[in-house]
C-alpha cells in the first residue's frame, strides 16, 4: 500500500511539474507570438509606406553661392492616418542608411495655401528609433519632426552645398516605440544644381529707342576716356574662331568709321582683332587659356587716359594677379568725340562662360577722375566673377562728377529656368535710376 502510495505521489508531482513547464512555456511563447506578431505588423506596414518625389528647384544664395535653396514636392503613401517625418542634410556617406539626423538639419516641410507656403507645425523629437526587421536599435535621435496627412502633397525645402545629400524618414510610432518604415535621400547636384552662366547672348544696341528719356544723341562712348571690361572662362577647346566679345563702335554722326574690337578664343588661346568692316586691321595673341578658369579682361581708350585713337588691353587671373597687357597702345582705326556702342557676348560654340561685362565713358569736361573711372574696372576685378555689382555701380555713379555713363550686364542667373533674355542696366551721369538696354535675339546657358 505504501508504495501505492508513493507511485500515486510521484505521478501527481510528476504532472504538477509537466503542468508549471507548460506554463512557463505558454507565456513564454505567448510573449514571443506577440512580439512577432506586433514585428510583422511593423514590418507589413513599412512594405505600405512610399514616398514620390519631384524634380528639383533650386536658387543660389548670393554673393558666393557656396549654398543653395532647393525645393522638391514630396507625396507620402501610407495606410495609416498619420506620420512623422524627418528631413535632414548631410554629407556624402558611402551608406546613407545608417545616418542619423543630430546636429543642425538645414530642412523643413511645408505646405501650400492661397496666400502661399506655410511652415508644417514642427516638434522637437528626443527617442530612440528603431527598424522594422527584428526591432533593430538603428539610433537615438535629436532633431525637428513634423506630423503630417499621408496622400496629400508637401514642399521640402533644405539649404545644401554642392555635394550634400537631403535625406528623409519616414517613421510611425507603435506600442511605445518609434519605427523607420522608409527612407529616400535626394542628390541636388546630380540634378543639376548650380549658378546658370552665360554661354551666349544676343545683340545689345545702346541705341535703342526703346531707352526712352536717355540724352540725345545716345554717345555711350566717349573719346575722352571709356573702358570695357568682363569675367569670362574657356569651358572646351574652340576648334574654330568663338567669339567672346563683339564691340561695335559707330560714330554718332556723318564724321569717323565704324569698327569693332572682337575678342575671340581659337584652341584655348585668347586673340584680338580689331575690324572695320570686313577688313581686320589688327590681329594678336593675347594670352594662352587654361580650361574651365576665370580671366578678367578689360581694355582702355581716350585722351584723357593719355590713349587718344589708342588702346590699352589686360588680362588678370581670378586672384587680381595681372597676367598680360599692352606694352605699346594698339591704333584704332577712328578718333571722334561719340560712339555707339553695339555688343554681343561669347558665341552658340559653348566654348566660353561669361558672367558679367561692363563699360564706362567720361564726360566730355572735366579731368579723368580717376578714382571713379579705374574703380568701376576694379570694384568688378576685386569682387570675383560671381558678384552682382548692381549696387556698387549706382554708388559710383550717383558720387563721380566725371563719369558720364556706366553700363553693366549681371549674367549670372541662381535659380532654375533662366530667362531667354537679360536686359543690361544703364546709369547716366549721376542719375540712381538705370535705363534697359534690351537685348535682340536669345540667350543660352551652362551650369558652373
Amino acid at each position: 500500500m505504501p508504495s501505492v502510495v508513493v507511485n500515486l505521489m510521484i505521478i501527481v508531482a510528476t504532472i504538477v511539474l509537466a503542468l508549471a513547464i507548460f506554463e512557463v512555456y505558454s507565456v513564454y511563447m505567448s510573449s514571443y507570438t506577440l512580439t512577432f506578431l506586433q514585428q510583422e505588423n511593423v514590418i507589413g506596414l513599412s512594405k505600405l509606406v512610399g514616398a514620390s518625389i519631384s524634380q528639383v528647384s533650386f536658387y543660389g544664395i548670393p554673393p558666393s553661392y557656396n549654398y543653395f535653396n532647393v525645393s522638391y514636392i514630396i507625396w507620402i503613401k501610407s495606410p495609416t492616418p498619420k506620420v512623422t517625418i524627418i528631413p535632414f542634410v548631410i554629407s556624402p556617406q558611402l551608406n546613407p542608411f545608417y545616418a542619423l539626423p543630430n546636429g543642425n538639419q538645414n530642412a523643413a516641410l511645408f505646405y501650400s495655401t492661397t496666400n502661399g507656403y506655410n511652415l508644417v507645425t514642427r516638434f522637437q523629437f528626443n527617442n530612440n528609433v528603431y527598424l522594422p526587421q527584428q526591432g533593430q536599435l538603428l539610433g537615438k535621435v535629436n532633431s525637428y519632426a513634423f506630423n503630417i496627412t499621408p496622400n496629400q502633397t508637401y514642399i521640402i525645402s533644405a539649404k545644401v552645398k554642392p555635394g550634400q545629400v537631403i535625406i528623409i524618414w519616414i517613421l510611425y510610432y507603435f506600442n511605445g516605440k518609434w519605427y523607420r518604415l522608409d527612407y529616400t535621400y535626394l542628390n541636388p547636384t546630380n540634378s543639376g544644381i548650380g549658378v546658370y552662366a552665360l554661354s551666349s547672348s544676343g545683340l545689345y544696341d545702346t541705341n535703342s529707342p526703346t531707352l526712352t528719356g536717355f540724352p540725345q544723341p545716345h554717345i555711350s562712348i566717349s573719346q575722352t576716356g571709356f573702358q570695357i571690361g568682363l569675367w569670362f572662362s574657356p569651358i572646351s577647346n574652340a576648334t574654330t574662331q568663338s567669339i567672346i566679345l563683339n564691340a561695335t563702335l559707330g560714330p554718332t554722326g556723318s564724321q569717323g568709321k565704324t569698327f569693332s574690337i572682337v575678342i575671340y578664343q581659337l584652341g584655348y588661346n585668347l586673340y584680338l582683332s580689331i575690324m572695320q568692316g570686313s577688313i581686320t586691321t589688327f590681329h594678336t595673341l593675347l594670352y594662352s587659356l587654361n580650361q574651365n578658369t576665370f580671366y578678367f579682361l578689360n581694355f582702355t581708350s581716350g585722351s584723357q587716359a593719355k590713349l587718344a585713337g589708342k588702346l590699352n588691353i589686360s588680362i588678370y587671373s581670378y586672384s587680381g594677379k595681372i597676367l598680360n597687357y599692352t606694352k605699346n597702345p594698339l591704333s584704332l582705326p577712328s578718333e571722334i568725340n561719340g560712339y555707339i556702342l553695339n555688343v554681343t557676348f561669347s558665341s552658340p560654340l559653348l566654348t566660353d562662360v561669361i558672367t558679367q561685362a561692363f563699360f564706362e565713358t567720361l564726360k566730355n569736361q572735366g579731368n579723368l577722375g580717376s578714382t571713379s573711372f579705374y574703380n568701376v574696372s576694379s570694384v568688378m576685378l576685386k569682387d570675383g566673377y560671381l558678384y552682382n555689382n548692381t549696387y556698387n555701380y549706382t554708388w559710383i555713379i550717383a558720387h563721380s562728377k566725371s563719369l558720364y555713363a556706366i553700363g553693366y550686364w549681371y549674367f549670372i542667373y541662381q535659380s532654375s529656368n533662366p530667362p531667354s533674355q537679360i536686359y543690361g542696366l544703364l546709369w547716366v551721369s549721376r542719375n540712381t535710376t538705370p535705363y534697359y538696354i534690351p537685348e535682340i535675339g536669345k540667350n543660352t546657358y551652362v551650369i558652373l
